[in-house]
């Protein structure tokens, strides 16, 4: 490895540290050394130290507790709704299956239908279906 290198290396290197021990955002840590984007300073922590050295490095700043992450956040309550109201939308769904059911037994008996009409045709001689298989 060149000296240039092992320098470019170290200062990488030194600024994955320095984001993780400062405790600052990528952005503040990028506009400080000139970074072309945040994400370069992602990478670098990826790049250049091992999660082992990631841990220890961030020794000094405090744990994020998900579980208090999650009761911190805020849940709006949901409006309670009468039960004479919960009835009346369960009948009226129920009224709206039954149509839906009608419905799709309407279309069964029409494509029953249609595909009995077909066949009776193509026994009468007059060809209605496509064939299967590759045309040439």
């Amino acid at each position: 490895m060149r000296k240039g290198q092992r320098f470019a290396r170290a200062f990488k290197r030194a600024v994955a540290v320095e984001y993780l021990q400062s405790g600052e955002e990528r952005k503040v840590i990028a506009m400080k050394y000139g970074l072309p984007n945040v994400q370069t300073v992602s990478n670098w922590v990826s790049l250049y130290l091992t999660p082992h050295e990631i841990e220890t490095k961030c020794v000094n700043l405090p744990r994020v507790n998900v579980n208090a992450v999650e009761m911190a956040k805020v849940e709006t309550p949901q409006p309670q709704v009468p039960l004479e109201s919960q009835q009346a939308v369960i009948e009226q769904l129920q009224k709206q299956l039954q149509k839906l059911e009608k419905q799709l037994q309407f279309e069964k008996d029409r494509n029953y239908a249609l595909n009995t009409l077909i066949d009776i045709a193509e026994e009468q001689g007059i060809k209605i279906r496509k064939k299967s298989g590759v045309k040439r």
